[in-house]
């Protein structure tokens, strides 16, 4: 179950099920509206969403489709860009309003340019797996887990250039701020990072098996959650000296809330959000109310943390500050 937050309308979005459908919840009123869409995949696990709260859209991934679904906002409609084969991740550049959806088994990545209405696929490495966007410098960095290496498309025109990395990339992030990407390494012990302005990388040692990245770009910190459950490995951007720091049962995702630097943790096999304050390291578990809590999002303006629960096909709001939570609860299920 994928979930993503528009902080402009204050709406949450929900794929769930078998991924027939969108959930859209009101976050002032929690009323929730379902729109129909083409299948997102088995079971809807590997559904991503993204938002572009400019325009108030939505791009959901159709893996079994082979397309995207682009939802308005505010009328519900529903439109479909055709993709290359298994599409299975994306990311969006807000200033040029482009989506790049990574093809896993075609080894493309399609771009779609919004406003020019126009398709294009780009050849990069063996199963792209990961995308990030630095809308700065209108780069866009895709992790090719079966080469070992991320190519780097060129916004401008198109084009791409690959970097090595190391052993089986699946995911990335940017620090916009410094023009620096962080790659995890699943099948090593490393994190890649890449300067943005020349393309050069080195090595940071985190742990056997990092599968997730995410950056505060405010506190220049890193946060690396593993296949091997447990840990949490904190990297500090200025030196790349790692912390390890026990957080949960198995990580399946990382948010960060920069604004109150606070590190959210998605864990599935101990059904709670983990929260790290990024000050102290300390942690606080939250328990789940649904069965296999699966992926967050969080809006900053409201202080609201939004969780999936896969198994149980329903979702919890958590309101309040981080260090009470949760002061109030709401479970949705989607029929």
């Amino acid at each position: 179950m994928a979930i993503a937050f528009n902080a402009q309308t204050n709406k949450i979005y929900v794929v769930g099920g078998l991924g027939n459908s969108l959930t859209e919840i009101d976050g002032a009123t929690f009323q929730s509206t379902t729109i129909p869409l083409q299948a997102t995949g088995p079971e809807g696990a590997s559904a991503q969403i993204v938002v572009n709260p400019v325009t108030n859209t939505i791009y959901v991934i159709n893996v079994v489709s082979n397309n995207v679904a682009v939802v308005d906002g505010a009328t519900h409609a529903v439109s479909f860009v055709a993709t290359a084969q298994s599409p299975y991740a994306l990311g969006i550049n807000l200033v040029t309003n482009k989506l790049y959806v990574a093809d896993f088994d075609a080894n493309m990545v399609t771009v779609i340019d919004v406003n020019k209405n126009t398709v294009k696929n780009v050849r990069v490495g063996t199963n792209p797996s990961a995308v990030a966007v630095n809308w700065v410098t209108n780069r866009i960095y895709v992790a090719n887990a079966g080469s070992n290496n991320v190519s780097i498309i060129n916004g401008s025109n198109d084009t791409a250039t690959n970097v090595k990395v190391g052993l089986y990339p699946t995911a990335l992030a940017v620090d916009v701020e410094r023009n620096r990407i962080y790659v995890a390494n699943t099948q090593g012990s490393d994190l890649t990072a890449i300067n943005g302005q020349s393309n050069t990388t080195e090595s940071i040692t985190v742990g056997s098996f990092p599968a997730h990245v995410a950056v505060n770009g405010t506190t220049n910190k890193i946060y690396v959650a593993f296949q091997i459950p447990g840990n949490i490995a904190i990297v500090d951007g200025a030196t790349d000296k790692t912390t390890t720091i026990p957080a949960g049962l198995f990580e399946n995702q990382i948010v960060i809330d920069e604004f109150r630097n606070k590190i959210y943790v998605a864990d599935p096999t101990g059904n709670q959000v983990v929260v790290i304050d990024g000050a102290t390291n300390a942690i606080t578990d939250f328990p789940g109310t649904g069965s296999y809590l699966w992926q967050i999002a969080v809006n900053s303006l409201t202080n609201e943390v939004f969780a999936t629960n896969l198994l149980s096909n329903d979702a919890t709001i958590y309101q309040g500050a981080p260090g009470s939570l949760p002061v109030a609860l709401l479970e949705f299920v989607e029929k």
